[in-house]
């Protein structure tokens, strides 16, 4: 009766000891077990892993980018200019010689690492703005001003920022890059999401009338916009919940001024107030005080007087129906 209750709790834990063994385990420890638990003990230790186990694949290991990663790129600096070799690994790295940290992209560009970077999409919204404003032949001050003003809500910049804003907007307007390229890129950059387009739409809407009135061609512009944008279906209710949005004082429209400012009575015909409009816009257009080689203040005083001009002849257009 004795040996035929010991004698297989004695072959479990001899049984669980060879196992644990070749698992590299103590083969003592799980004789007992084997020997208490029998062929429980057993199970347990078969689906034990080996202990100290080196991975499956001994081979395969983690790359250190200091050490393991040989693949280097020359770059230039964005603070003293000196070429740099770093690895071909986005992140920080500093310039041994000036000593200051930029930050390499995954797109293989370099940036300065304090607040001056912008973001792409905030380049394309700017790219869009300047073309925009400059769809009339002229750039107003107003709509300059417009422009100041969404980009410092919208994305508070720091002085190297909007320094940096206003770069690309000056050379955004005479770029060979169309509307329609840079709307494409803006919605592709921004994943197409379609909060940052909607707001983005309602913007170029608010630059269009930064004059006091939404003329033909500018909104044409939004409209091609909307279009790529996805928004076109919506375009009408974006329009129409940003002018309510205006308030009537904003809009206000004092014919009298107007005729005043172009020249004009109230008892021209059409044609005579458009003839009269298109030789003050001859007249005053700083193209013409370019030419002629004027100062800066004297085309910013012609920008202003054009866009003046403009906006009367519209309102007054507008108001004869």
């Amino acid at each position: 009766m004795f040996l035929r209750d010991i004698l297989p709790r004695l072959l479990w834990g001899l049984v669980s000891a060879g196992v644990a063994l070749i698992k590299r385990r103590n083969p003592f420890l799980w004789f007992i077990f084997g020997f208490t638990f029998v062929w429980a003990s057993l199970i347990v230790i078969a689906i034990l892993p080996v202990a100290g186990s080196r991975r499956i694949f001994p081979r395969m290991r983690v790359f250190n980018s200091h050490t393991d990663y040989h693949k280097r790129v020359s770059k230039t600096c964005p603070y003293c200019g000196s070429s740099v070799v770093i690895d071909d690994i986005p992140g920080s790295w500093i310039c041994p010689e000036c000593g200051r940290t930029f930050i390499y992209s995954g797109d293989g560009t370099v940036h300065s690492n304090s607040g001056d970077y912008l973001l792409p999409q905030v380049e394309w919204i700017v790219k869009l703005f300047a073309k925009l404003a400059k769809r009339d032949g002229v750039v107003t001050e107003n709509e300059v001003r417009q422009v100041d003003r969404i980009i410092r809500q919208a994305f508070q910049p720091d002085r190297e920022q909007l320094h940096q804003i206003m770069e690309i907007f000056n050379e955004a307007r005479y770029s060979s890059e169309t509307f329609e390229e840079i709307a494409r890129n803006l919605a592709g950059t921004t994943g197409w999401q379609r909060d940052v387009l909607t707001d983005t739409l309602t913007a170029l809407l608010s630059v269009a009338e930064a004059d006091g009135v939404l003329r033909p061609e500018e909104e044409a512009l939004v409209r091609r916009a909307a279009e790529i944008f996805g928004l076109d279906g919506v375009y009408e209710t974006i329009k129409a919940e940003f002018f309510d949005r205006t308030r009537p004082e904003e809009v206000h429209t004092d014919l009298e001024l107007c005729y005043r400012l172009l020249g004009c009575r109230q008892s021209d015909s059409n044609d005579e107030i458009k003839k009269t409009y298109r030789a003050q816009i001859k007249e005053n257009h700083p193209d013409r005080l370019i030419s002629h080689g004027a100062s800066e203040e004297a085309i910013r005083q012609a920008n202003i007087k054009v866009a003046e001009i403009k906006s009367a002849y519209d309102r007054i257009m507008a108001a004869r129906g």
